[in-house]
């Protein structure tokens, strides 16, 4: 414009003698040729018009408002609506805990835009309510079975028939030995008889070593705390005791006595007036188990250790026992053997002890406590360093409990060695039947089995050990503890490994299985957050078969699903797995982009060609994105880190390290791929060529099967050889225990799969399609938004032979089979194999934390599982430690291009590093305190939550804020527009074509309030809608509202309307027929004085089109917005149950139209001309000029109806057309959505 300014101006010269103009400074006035003029002298002429810079600086001041001033303010006022709309939705309401939803953030219309979810599984999928349900301690499952959500449909009638046998109530655990008696089974009727209850009293008492050690591991290796109980009363117990007449029987007192004692049991099984508080709900109920099922009784914790009540006599209580044990003449092994054999009466018992066994008057006792070590996530289990009452010896030992990985692991367990050594010789006949060295084998391999069952069953396991140990040792580790507790240098690493020192050779003595119940709606709200195109990983530390039977309840997995399962073993073997798998999904075709053609593809340009354009331009803008990066390290490692802290320089550096390799990944990904198929090709090879794995070649299963793989191999496997063990041959067995050895890296791991290095099953990129993309036009390559349109992906663009099959199944219904098998729905069968996609079935991957280890840190392996897991609806990690989870989902940000928004969802501390990590964090106010909340950007009390979260909050508010944003450019536009087409009437001189306070209030008055309320009211889809068809959200991530085609759209009627708005009223306006008195003279055929209203200066020409925008941009408010907010008559009313009062009876849009837009801008002419009149100053140039706008002349009134109705016309015609043509996806589901309202509603 200024360019264009000085050519103009220098043109025209000669002629603009009346602005000063001339290149004679000596001429005179033109028009001053009268007789006595002479002495009038010359004026000061500019012999030169302004420079460049001049009209470059005039046109950047008076085009500033094209920059929205009230966007800011207006979007912070629509954002703090949307977030209290957050917090006032009921629909996200948890009453039980009284928690409404919190928007801690401001990123709400982030919602509408999230591909990847998060999330971890302990209190964020489920309750996070633990319950005791199973236990196994001495080879038997004690505790009935939970119903499984996927059946085990590889289970024989043998395996379920010796599950069956092996299980026994929960209290049986009090029997004793393996070989004694169960105990008899006491239901509710007989709770309250004397003589069920006698019975079983004679039973109890009778507990092994591992029992008992069992149940000491869980009422003592734990932090709970007892504390007073301030909530609620003890009297009415209190008044139930005293109902107990004295003038009963002695039996009936006791009766009376049990009774009691079994009505004053509460949940957590703290005493009466006490309550326990655990660090997890895993501990407390742990705790609240000994207490309730077994008598084992947490009473408190003193300065002396911990104070326990039992119910059963002890075996330490023995004193050859005690002595034995102290002397090292007795193990952990010995004792568990005796107490286990079924063919030998134990030489160990409790037959010596000085107590006996009286339910109403248990035994106190106070275990010292000399140590503890916490739980951290590197060892993953926590123990404490004890030593037993006087009474019991005053054994020194330690009790320690874990994950199963942690545990069952050489080097912790006693016998794992052994265990391998089984495996590897199923048929060594080594050991007497009997022996310690048997029975522990047995015991280890029968909680290996039950751990599998356990966690198919979705239940959370632990694994509990014990060690006895002498006085040396004890005080020689203790003394290295309190060196490292007192440490100030890397505390925290030597207090780790002195517990890794103490934490060996452990004697197993059971398992627990506690049950996490789903939250309510968790598999729907998956299932339809699936539907909606968002992508689910589950994060959690559970160990794989849990993850796995979660997945399948939660409806992450489907039982049709093929599973890939990357779990622990040697680097090679899981670099080899991964590879195998990306090699197989490039074969068959869902990774196009790693397959040759497309890695060698040569990109030409064609200077014709749109794309070559594109391409020129993005490569340019990497280029200079990649020079301004590394300036900025340079910048970072020369000059910043003179005054940065080591920490923030290196975290900076790395920082900036990455953003250069991503933006030189970006510049030509094809680089990077050819190195990961490179390399996946190199391990698979190295693997191949490898000696120990020849004798792989051979076998018959295969890790690319389309069979959804067995799970829990290595818990069946353990079940087989102790079956055969025990004398129940099974000709399976030896083939079980292979599988076992090979179940360590997964199902199928050390399997090489020749099929997927072959080319017998290659699929090219270029796959068939039922499209004719030559069927697509010119405009709907350009002018459409929707990308199926755009691309030719409508009915209309379907081949001929396809539509002719479609039209046969529509006459005959004979041509179903042909349909389906051309779109790849129809079931593999023999008839129809040949043309069954193998791209087309669903998967999902499973992968183990310790399996990650060997691939993050890489950025080749890395891009390798990723492609992977990219090509899987659902990815569950599990044994996943708080770091990894945030490189999981700092993995996902870095590979997707474009970055995808990521949202982590979870409740608890460790699950604060991936909330941060994550575009968008939510916390759930749940039972382990409030870090993952304080951590997030919104807050809820129930995962199920989430669906309304985002499918409709974070919908809507991605479409009105959308709306919003583009309409306030758009009015901005238009008025600098306006401006702009005047200004070449003016040479381009910068003269203004408004008033400067009149431009200056069009922020407001500019149909603002309008906006603001459509943002904060419109819908463009009832609730209802979108939660039965979840697929609407997908037009958030997919940009359907703020795609370039759709602002290309905005900016083309913006032009169109600024032209109709100038070119059809500056005419009128400059012509005299319509310039006369509106209210006088030709219209009320009034006297009137000459030129009364016939004339106009350039306020009142500028005021008259600025009048035209204001009316145009108003209606253009209005029927943008989808949800009209009529209101309710009367607005304001005395009467009782007349709505929910006055602010929700309002019309606001209707108000925002009227009040807030014209009606205001008219008042402010008005008060702008008056208070102009009466100001300080003495000249004001728009006195007058309101009255003879609106006042004097009718043509103002005739342009403001037709100026408007014709801008509005254009544009709804174009709408029209788009809608009837091109339409959305959105469009088309609000026509179906307005369909079925109205045949839900006909009147």
């Amino acid at each position: 414009l200024g360019g264009r300014a000085v050519t103009l101006n220098n043109q025209a010269f000669d002629t603009l003698w009346y602005v000063g103009y001339s290149d004679d400074t000596t001429e005179r006035w033109p028009y001053f040729n009268l007789k006595g003029s002479e002495s009038i002298g010359s004026p000061e002429w500019s012999d030169k018009p302004q420079n460049w810079f001049q009209y470059t600086f005039t046109f950047v001041t008076m085009l500033s408002n094209f920059v929205p001033l009230s966007l800011y303010v207006s979007v912070e006022m629509i954002t703090v609506m949307m977030m209290i709309y957050i917090s006032w939705d009921k629909h996200m309401y948890h009453e039980d805990t009284d928690t409404p939803a919190s928007a801690r953030s401001t990123i709400v219309t982030d919602l509408g835009l999230v591909e990847y979810i998060f999330s971890d599984k302990t209190g964020t999928l489920t309750c996070n309510v633990m319950e005791f349900k199973r236990c196994s301690v001495d080879g038997h499952v004690f505790g009935l079975p939970i119903a499984k959500s996927k059946v085990d449909e590889g289970a024989d009638d043998a395996t379920r028939q010796q599950l069956a046998d092996s299980v026994h109530p929960l209290q049986n655990l009090l029997s004793g030995s393996a070989s004694a008696a169960p105990l008899p089974t006491v239901t509710e009727a007989d709770e309250g008889d004397e003589e069920s209850q006698d019975g079983i009293d004679a039973f109890r008492g009778k507990l092994s070593f591992n029992a008992e050690m069992f149940l000491r591991v869980m009422s003592i290796c734990h932090t709970v705390v007892v504390e007073k109980e301030h909530v609620g009363s003890t009297g009415k117990d209190n008044d139930d005791e005293s109902s107990i007449t004295s003038n009963t029987s002695s039996n009936s007192k006791k009766k009376q006595s049990k009774t009691a004692t079994k009505r004053k049991k509460k949940k957590d099984g703290a005493p009466q007036g006490f309550a326990y508080q655990a660090e997890s709900p895993d501990e407390g109920a742990l705790v609240a188990a000994a207490s309730n099922e077994y008598g084992f009784q947490l009473m408190g914790r003193t300065s002396a250790g911990v104070e326990l009540s039992c119910r059963c006599p002890s075996l330490l209580e023995n004193h050859t026992i005690t002595e034995g044990i102290r002397g090292g003449l007795l193990t952990a092994k010995n004792l568990a053997a005796e107490g286990a054999s079924p063919d030998k009466v134990s030489k160990y018992s409790c037959a010596d002890a000085k107590s006996v066994y009286d339910e109403a008057s248990p035994r106190r006792e106070t275990w010292q406590i000399l140590a503890v070590n916490k739980f951290d996530s590197n060892r993953k289990r926590m123990s404490v360093l004890v030593r037993s009452p006087p009474e019991l010896g005053s054994i020194p030992m330690l009790l320690c409990k874990g994950a199963d990985s942690s545990m069952l692991i050489e080097g912790v367990c006693e016998g794992a060695d052994a265990v391998e050594g089984a495996i590897e010789k199923a048929n060594s006949e080594d050991g007497e039947p009997g022996s310690a060295d048997d029975c522990e084998l047995n015991a280890l391999l029968g909680i290996q089995a039950h751990l599998g069952e356990f966690a198919s069953e979705g239940l959370r396991t632990l694994v509990l050990g014990v060690r006895m140990l002498t006085e040396e040792s004890t005080n020689k580790w203790l003394e290295e503890f309190k060196s490292a507790s007192t440490s100030i240098e890397k505390r925290d690493d030597k207090l780790t490994q002195v517990a890794l020192d103490i934490e060996r050779n452990l004697h197993i003595v059971g398992a627990t299985a506690i049950e996490d119940r789903l939250q309510d709606g968790v598999p729907e709200t998956i299932a339809n957050l699936e539907r909606a195109g968002i992508k689910l990983w589950v994060l959690t530390g559970d160990k794989r078969e849990t993850a796995i039977e979660i997945g399948y309840s939660t409806k992450v997995f489907t039982p049709k699903m093929h599973l890939t399962e990357v779990v622990d073993g040697p680097a090679e073997k899981v670099k080899t797995l991964v590879a195998m798998e990306l090699m197989r999904h490039i074969k068959i075709g869902n990774l196009p982009e790693y397959q040759l053609l497309a890695l060698n593809e040569t990109k030409g340009f064609n200077v014709f060609s749109a794309k070559s354009f594109v391409n020129i331009i993005a490569m340019l803008g990497n280029m200079l994105s990649e020079r301004w990066l590394v300036w900025r390290k340079l910048y970072l490692s020369k000059i910043k880190r003179v005054w940065l802290s080591k920490k923030k320089y290196a975290d900076q550096l790395d920082l900036l390290n990455e953003k250069i390799a991503g933006q030189k990944r970006k510049a030509d990904p094809r680089v990077q791929r050819r190195k990961v198929r490179q390399l996946a090709r190199e391990i698979i090879k190295d693997f191949w060529n490898d000696p120990k794995n020849s004798q792989l070649h051979n076998d018959n299963e295969s890790l690319v099967s389309d069979d959804p793989p067995a799970i829990f191999e290595r818990a069946k496997s353990a079940r087989e050889s102790l079956r055969k063990r025990r004398g129940q041959e099974d000709p399976g067995a030896e083939s079980a225990l292979r599988e076992l050895a090979m179940a360590k890296v997964t199902t199928s791991t050390d399997v090489l799969d020749v099929e997927a290095l072959s080319m017998k099953s290659y699929r090219p990129s270029q796959q068939t399609t039922n499209f004719d993309r030559k069927k697509r036009t010119v405009w709907e390559k350009l002018f459409a938004v929707d990308s199926d349109v755009r691309h030719g992906r409508l009915g209309k663009h379907l081949k001929n032979e396809y539509k002719d099959a479609l039209a046969l199944d529509e006459r005959e219904q004979t041509g179903r089979h042909q349909v389906e098998s051309m779109i790849g729905t129809a079931e593999p069968t023999h008839a129809n194999m040949g043309h069954f996609d193998v791209s087309s079935v669903k998967r999902g991957l499973v992968v183990e934390g310790a399996a990650l280890k060997h691939l993050l840190g890489d950025p080749i392996l890395e891009e390798m599982l990723f492609a992977v897991a990219s090509c899987c609806e659902s990815v569950i990690a599990c044994r996943v430690s708080p770091i990894q989870k945030a490189l999981l989902l700092k993995m996902v940000r870095k590979y997707v291009a474009p970055t995808p928004t990521t949202l982590a969802i979870g409740d608890g501390a460790n699950d604060v590093g991936m909330i941060q990590e994550a575009h968008i964090g939510i916390g759930i106010s749940g039972l382990e305190g409030q870090q993952a909340v304080n951590a997030s950007d919104f807050a809820i009390a129930q995962f199920r939550f989430l669906e309304p979260l985002l499918l409709i909050h974070g919908r809507w508010n991605f479409m009105r804020m959308s709306k919003a944003v583009l309409f306030f450019f758009y009015k901005n536009a238009a008025l600098v527009g306006s401006i702009i087409v005047f200004s070449s009437r003016s040479l381009h001189s910068g003269n203004p074509l408004y008033d400067s306070w009149i431009i200056a209030v069009f922020n407001f008055v500019g149909a603002s309030l309008p906006v603001v309320f459509m943002a904060i009211f419109d819908r463009d889809l009832p609730r209802e809608y979108i939660l039965q068809n979840p697929e609407v959200y997908k037009s958030g991530p997919c940009n359907e509202y703020l795609s370039v085609r759709m602002t290309l759209r905005w900016a083309f009627i913006t032009i169109i309307q600024v032209l109709v708005i100038y070119h059809f009223s500056a005419p009128a306006l400059q012509l005299g027929g319509g310039a006369t008195s509106a209210f006088k003279g030709l219209m009320g055929n009034f006297d009137r004085e000459v030129g009364d209203g016939e004339g106009g200066d350039m306020k009142v020409f500028g005021t008259t089109i600025y009048s035209q925008l204001i009316f145009v941009v108003t209606m253009k408010a209005l029927y943008e917005t989808k949800s009209l907010i009529h209101g309710e008559f009367p607005t304001f009313t005395c009467r009782r149950g007349k709505g929910e009062g006055w602010p929700h009876r309002l019309g606001y849009t209707w108000i925002g139209v009227s009040w807030f837009s014209i009606i205001f801008y008219i008042w402010f002419l008005y008060m702008y001309m008056l208070i102009g009149r009466r100001g300080v100053g003495t000249f004001f140039s728009f006195i007058y000029v309101t009255p003879h706008v609106l006042n004097m002349r009718s043509i103002t009134w005739m342009v403001s109806i037709l100026v408007p109705t014709i801008a509005c016309i254009l544009d709804v015609a174009g709408k029209l057309y788009s809608n009837l043509y091109y339409p959305t996806q959105s469009q088309i589901h609000a026509e179906i959505a307005a369909k079925e309202g109205t045949q839900k509603n006909p009147a």
